[in-house]
């Protein structure tokens, strides 16, 4: 059968011309309430997605500082405590060692053996959680998309041979009532054309019942699509903050030495800024005071540098 009818069909329902002879309500509610999901999957897709590359944003930008501290402090007092590469692999689990003088954890080790982890946990939630979401609006947002089209593509076949129908039995009712014969051939045709509606009328029907049992289950039952990824996103989330909890304890170790050292070189723990910090903003051209203040002891006029 051409494609043609089925053009025609569709141009007059767009002009106005004519109405679809089959509709179903239920189709069409539910195919809304599918709209409405649709955004809502592809605003979760892109939220997860951009949660996953500000978790590789943390990972670098946080081993950038603990690079940056380690630099910083080469060669001094706080050098173990604040740069110093781990001696040893260090696990979760692992306690500072108690018994081997100054040895223990320092502020880039941990994060160096977290970054290493914290990298494989990003891995676990691209696979586990990104990819989840991603493939249930896949398969829901191209299944149902191909469905509707073909729903559409039966219901226009439909509407297509009950006009024509409609108009072939039209036709034979005028000529009856003008008292004419019906002709053999024409009432042939309508026999084949009836066959053929009862044919697109079942296949719609079927379809389309079948596809709004789909549509109910995807729309009105989404949350049970939506369970395994919420498990898989809290076991996520709280396996991730309790294994890096084990490795931040660790720097606590390093905070009470630090602390110590402070101590020993005569600074105040609790002071909110670094001695070299305070010297700077309380430095004003000592020099040029001192000469100031020579010049005023013996009555001579102070003379510029470099003249």
């Amino acid at each position: 059968m051409s494609s043609k009818p089925r053009i025609a069909t569709r141009l007059k329902e767009a002009i106005g011309a004519s109405n679809p002879n089959y509709s179903s309500p239920d189709l069409k509610t539910l195919t809304e309430q599918f709209t409405v999901l649709r955004g809502r999957l592809n605003t979760l897709v892109v939220a997860l997605a951009e949660h996953h590359d500000a978790m590789i944003r943390l990972n670098k930008t946080r081993s950038s500082v603990a690079r940056a501290i380690s630099d910083i402090s080469e060669k001094s007092p706080i050098y173990v405590y604040a740069g110093a590469p781990q001696p040893a692999i260090m696990t979760a689990d692992d306690d500072i060692p108690e018994d081997e003088g100054e040895t223990t954890v320092s502020y880039a080790s941990v994060h160096s053996v977290l970054a290493s982890r914290h990298e494989m946990y990003t891995e676990r939630y691209l696979h586990f959680v990104v990819e989840y979401a991603s493939e249930w609006e896949k398969v829901v947002v191209t299944k149902i998309t191909a469905s509707l089209k073909k729903a559409e593509h039966l219901r226009l076949d439909l509407d297509h041979y009950q006009s024509k129908v409609d108009g072939m039995q039209q036709s034979i009712r005028n000529a009856v009532d003008r008292g004419k014969p019906v002709d053999p051939n024409q009432s042939e045709r309508l026999r084949r054309n009836e066959d053929k509606l009862a044919k697109a009328r079942d296949e719609y029907e079927t379809f389309v019942s079948a596809l709004c049992v789909l549509l109910e289950e995807v729309t009105d039952s989404c949350w049970k699509d939506l369970q395994p990824l919420l498990i898989k996103i809290i076991q996520f989330e709280f396996t991730l903050n309790s294994d890096e909890a084990r490795f931040l304890q660790n720097i606590n170790h390093a905070l009470d030495a630090l602390e110590d050292v402070a101590r020993k070189h005569g600074l105040d723990v609790n002071a909110p800024e670094g001695p070299g910090i305070t010297k700077c903003r309380q430095f004003d051209e000592p020099t040029v005071r001192r000469k100031s203040s020579r010049a005023e002891t013996n009555n001579e006029p102070v003379a510029e540098d470099g003249i």
